[in-house]
């Protein structure tokens, strides 16, 4: 990224003007680039590659908060935004938690995060891997006959934050990935599978890996069927269950805490889940998909431990949430939808704790249950009340051993229940980009009711 302004001294000199007005302030910069193309039989339905950048200000009053902002760069337009989040926030109304916060040291240790090879790929280049996602795919099984949403995305940016306080701070990521869904045709029978895979670093990005992947899943579920409707032992893949280990996310949140929409609201310190659960937020994960040296406010990001071995020990803050808690203590967890959005609690390397098993020995301990590939219908799993009902493709297992695809089940259980019911982890964890990254390993879940015939 061709950078002929210095982003981090220019919010610097935001917060000189500020400063001299005796204001507190804040201004948060971000710059990117971002690629997508999409690929059909060889073909490309899209290519689109635009850069974006944009500054906003908050102004902290009394409590009350004003903030502006704008794409333009210029010292004119600058110190306009100043001047409008001034106004605004006379206009606003009060909260006695609203503050901003005071600077810590940052670690400078190499997150690698930031892969400038990424940046410099051509549209030849990203055009070339977007095919190969496809070719590899429809090569893996000729009756592996079409793909659909076979799409690579690239992106690489930089953010820069400062405030009156004394924090200042600036970084460069990027990142880059390709998702697809493989259908697969054997006579009448027909399957479908969808793969993704990102990495922060080119080197680590392998499309026809993804392809093949999703060729291999397509293939596996031919000659799907119902199973009868019962309770049983649930396996899920690490895919099916990043559906649940994100919605645990939003759930322990301190924002849905405080506002009682989260079903883990008023049990802090209550075991709330087998001792195989341990989830974790970590943003300082070397090469994460949601790491950052800091958040979005510039609090330095950390490791929290969320859930450990079944008892729930913390929620995620950003500095609001901290300061209406009593404890000042933000886990470095804000985010924002780029420079147009105000803070808010953001998960950074969310994930369920891996175990010492393999996903091969969670399987071969089942006796009689249901291994999950993939979930539809996640939008309506709750994490207000707990409910959980998903439609899922998988395979039967019987003695440890996968016997049978399996087709057009349902399945019901509470998030209660799910995390209580919790039996083995696996050792597998794999991450997928779900607002930051959500990971999780192969985990057995028993007491599940399925939905079949019957």
């Amino acid at each position: 990224m061709r950078n002929l302004i210095n982003y981090l001294d220019l919010v610097n000199k935001v917060i000189a003007r500020a400063k001299a007005d005796g204001v507190e302030a804040e201004a948060y910069l971000n710059v990117g680039q971002e690629s997508e193309i999409r690929v059909s039989r060889g073909n490309v339905e899209k290519l689109s590659q635009a850069g974006s950048k944009g500054i906003g200000v908050r102004v902290i009053v009394d409590g009350k908060v004003g903030y502006a902002y704008s794409s333009d760069f210029s010292d004119k337009s600058v110190d306009r935004l100043l001047e409008d989040a001034i106004a605004l926030a006379g206009v606003a109304d009060g909260d006695e938690f609203r503050r901003l916060p005071d600077p810590a040291t940052i670690s400078d240790e190499d997150l690698a995060i930031y892969d400038p090879s990424i940046e410099s790929l051509s549209a030849e280049d990203k055009v070339d891997m977007a095919k190969r996602l496809e070719q590899a795919a429809l090569d893996y099984d000729p009756r592996v006959v079409v793909t659909n949403f076979c799409t690579l995305l690239s992106q690489s940016g930089e953010v820069a934050i400062a405030n009156t306080r004394g924090v200042s701070g600036s970084y460069k990521k990027s990142f880059i990935g390709g998702y697809l869904m493989a259908m697969a045709q054997d006579g009448e029978d027909r399957a479908v599978a969808f793969h993704v895979g990102v990495s922060s670093w080119l080197k680590d990005f392998d499309p026809d890996a993804v392809g093949r992947e999703a060729g291999k899943k397509a293939i596996s579920l031919l000659g799907g069927k119902p199973v009868p409707t019962q309770r049983t032992t649930v396996v899920y893949s690490p895919y099916a269950a990043h559906s649940v280990v994100g919605v645990l996310s939003s759930a322990l949140s301190a924002q849905s805490m405080q506002r009682s929409r989260s079903f883990l609201h008023g049990k802090m310190g209550e075991t709330v889940a087998s001792d195989m659960v341990t989830l974790l937020d970590n943003g300082r994960l070397p090469g994460g998909l949601g790491t950052r040296p800091f958040d979005d406010e510039g609090v330095p990001t950390g490791a929290t431990r969320l859930i450990d071995e079944g008892v729930l020990q913390a929620v995620l803050h950003d500095t609001y949430t901290a300061t209406r808690e009593g404890t000042n203590s933000s886990t470095g967890n804000a985010g924002r939808a780029g420079h147009t959005g105000l803070p808010s609690v953001s998960a950074s390397n969310f994930y369920f704790q891996p175990g010492p098993q393999t996903a091969e020995d969670v399987i071969a301990g089942v006796e009689r249950g249901l291994y999950v590939e993939s979930v539809m219908n996640t939008h309506s799993i709750n994490p207000i009340n707990g409910d959980y009902s998903v439609s899922a493709v998988g395979y039967w297992i019987e003695d440890g051993k996968i016997v049978h695809p399996v087709n057009n089940v349902t399945i019901a259980i509470s998030l209660q229940d799910w995390l209580h019911n919790v039996k083995a982890v696996a050792d597998d964890l794999v991450f997928m980009p779900m607002g930051g990254a959500i990971g999780s390993p192969t985990i057995r879940v028993d007491n599940v009711m399925i939905a079949g015939v019957g």
